[in-house]
C-alpha cells in the first residue's frame, strides 16, 4: 500500500457527518424509533470493511449524551436510516431526586434531539 492509498483511506475514515434524526414511532412497545431520510452507512475501501465492525463506524447521541451501543439497533431501509432505543435498556423511572418528574417514568420524547455522527454519507450527494 503506498503513502497515496494510505492517505486516502485515512481521509475517508477520518470525514465523519452528522445528521439529525426525526422520531418515526415512539409508542412502539419495544423500541423509540428514529431515522433520517437519504442516509447510509459509508461505503468504506475493501481493505477496511473487515476492519471496522458497522456499529463502531458512528455513535449515537441524545440530547448531546453519548449512548451505548447496547442501547440500540440500527437497520438500513431502502434510503432511510433507523436508530431504535432499546426501551428495556433505559432506566424505568426517572432517577434523579433533583429534577421535578422524578419517579415518573423514563421516556424519549418528540422534543429530544437524536443525532448520529461517524461514517454516514447521504445518498443523494
Amino acid at each position: 500500500m503506498n503513502i497515496f492509498t494510505l492517505k486516502n483511506i485515512m481521509k475517508e475514515v477520518n470525514a465523519p457527518n452528522e445528521y439529525t434524526l426525526s422520531p418515526h414511532n415512539l409508542a412502539h412497545s419495544l423500541y423509540w424509533i428514529w431515522k433520517v431520510e437519504g442516509v447510509r452507512l459509508k461505503t468504506l475501501d475493501s481493505r477496511l470493511v473487515k476492519l471496522r465492525k458497522p456499529a463502531s463506524r458512528f455513535d449515537v447521541f441524545i440530547n448531546g449524551l453519548f449512548i451505548r451501543t447496547e442501547d440500540y439497533r440500527f437497520r438500513q431501509v431502502g434510503n432511510d436510516f433507523y436508530i431504535d432505543l432499546i426501551k428495556a435498556n433505559f432506566p424505568t423511572t426517572i432517577e434523579n431526586v433533583g429534577d421535578p418528574n422524578f419517579g415518573d417514568p423514563y421516556v424519549i420524547e418528540e422534543s429530544d434531539v437524536v443525532k448520529i455522527k461517524g461514517d454516514l454519507e447521504s445518498i443523494n450527494g
